[in-house]
């Protein structure tokens, strides 16, 4: 097995065994595609929370503030792209993103335990804008993950509960 069959696995295990049951359980309002596009505008926001912190300690340069105010101008485009996906993402049909996507997540992925390394490794008067910084790549990571999830049909969680409540049903003993 190659790098690259790898972290396919990693990512259809993310999606399928923790992000996917997580939106089975919410439901259909708010769904997780709304939940995700939350996430990534709070990225956004972190990554501005994270430039005020170096703003605020004097470490921000004029390039440096140029630099992250151009990043967070293409989170913002990149948050008003995703809204208009929204109607590729419908119930019972799979959803595009899960593949279109698989590379970005990845990739945002490691740039998210890259900032974890950055935090933990940064000087101490840094080290809140490192872990804003880190915690924003992380709402991005989570948003994409939510935003790619198969969403259910609107009888799906009725069934699920009848079938719960069916005589044939495993005893439950909690």
């Amino acid at each position: 097995m190659n790098l690259a069959d790898t972290l396919t696995k990693l990512d259809e295990f993310l999606l399928d065994r923790v992000f996917q049951p997580l939106t089975d359980r919410l439901g259909d309002k708010p769904s997780a595609f709304d939940v995700g596009i939350s996430l990534e505008l709070g990225a956004v926001v972190l990554e501005l929370a994270a430039d005020a912190t170096l703003f605020a300690i004097g470490q921000l340069s004029l390039s440096a503030g140029l630099w992250d105010g151009f990043s967070c101008a293409c989170g913002m485009w990149f948050y008003v792209f995703m809204v208009r996906q929204r109607p590729l993402v419908r119930a019972g049909r799979p959803n595009p993103l899960r593949l279109i996507y698989r590379s970005l997540r990845l990739l945002a992925l490691g740039f998210a335990l890259w900032s974890v390394f950055a935090a933990a490794t940064s000087d101490p008067l840094g080290r809140l804008s490192y872990a804003f910084n880190a915690l924003s790549n992380f709402a991005f990571v989570a948003g994409m993950y939510l935003i790619s999830c198969q969403p259910r049909p609107p009888g799906w969680r009725l069934a699920q509960k009848a079938r719960l409540r069916s005589p044939f049903a495993a005893p439950s003993f909690s």
